[in-house]
């Protein structure tokens, strides 16, 4: 009977700090209190929450769920003894760091996260700060859509063609011509003169032309004297160029 008895009160919930739990053996007990579990800025909110692991913290803030090491956010400290705010470079000697770091504490108000690291520096970061330089929040904000096209993908797109005058005196032309190409990987500006010259000047416009052992633009005919096949009438198959450069073509 008294094994029944104590059965019924290990089961039954008892009243702690104002929440009801259940009585647990203690090993029970011990392995739900390390469980990792999501802290909150306020029991209320949801804004911003954050997680401890073995050697990063996971964020959730602004519909965005990060991951940070423990490391890096040691290492990217903004405070005075860390960083030069007037040179934008960091004095913290990233060799000093100690690979095994782990915060003492951590906790967050709704604009800013704190971490007290074991030699008692505190670190200050905003929320907003975290998100733009996240792996994450830089993938959200830089990554742009793409189409892998073929012939007919893009005559039913109907991708305009830029006019060179615009795409040389307006930026609405440029701008226009730079998400065809990032979207597509391809895109064409109608209506150049068709003379080496004109084509540098298109060229330039979008990046800077690198010197080459052929020198910055050069004529691409028929033309054997130069002893390589790219400059015959023959038929090239797949290869890559300029593998002998130090930064070759793609």
């Amino acid at each position: 009977m008294w094994c029944r008895r104590l059965a019924r009160l290990l089961e039954a919930p008892c009243r702690l700090g104002g929440s009801w739990r259940h009585r647990l053996p203690h090993g029970r007990r011990t392995v739900l209190a390390s469980a990792a579990r999501w802290h909150h800025t306020a029991p209320e909110s949801l804004k911003c929450a954050w997680q401890l692991h073995g050697d990063h913290l996971e964020l959730r803030y602004a519909d965005t769920l990060m991951r940070f090491d423990f490391v890096w956010l040691r290492d990217h400290c903004r405070s005075a003894s860390c960083y030069n705010a007037k040179t934008n470079q960091r004095s913290l000697d990233t060799a000093s760091v100690d690979l095994g770091i782990k915060p003492k504490a951590v906790r967050a108000d709704e604009t800013t996260l704190f971490l007290t690291w074991p030699d008692g520096h505190v670190t200050r970061y905003g929320l907003e700060w975290l998100v733009k330089n996240s792996y994450e929040g830089q993938k959200q904000r830089v990554m742009h859509p793409r189409i892998l096209w073929n012939a007919e993908i893009y005559r039913q797109a109907q991708v305009p063609s830029v006019d060179c005058r615009s795409f040389l005196e307006t930026d609405e032309g440029l701008k226009e011509f730079l998400q065809n190409f990032l979207l597509y990987g391809i895109a064409f500006v109608e209506n150049v003169t068709p003379t080496k010259e004109d084509t540098e000047i298109l060229a330039e416009r979008i990046s800077l032309i690198r010197e080459t052992i052929y020198g910055r633009m050069w004529y691409f005919t028929s033309d054997f004297s130069r002893g390589d096949t790219a400059y015959t009438k023959l038929a090239l198959d797949r290869h890559t160029d300029t593998t002998y450069f130090q930064e070759p073509c793609g």
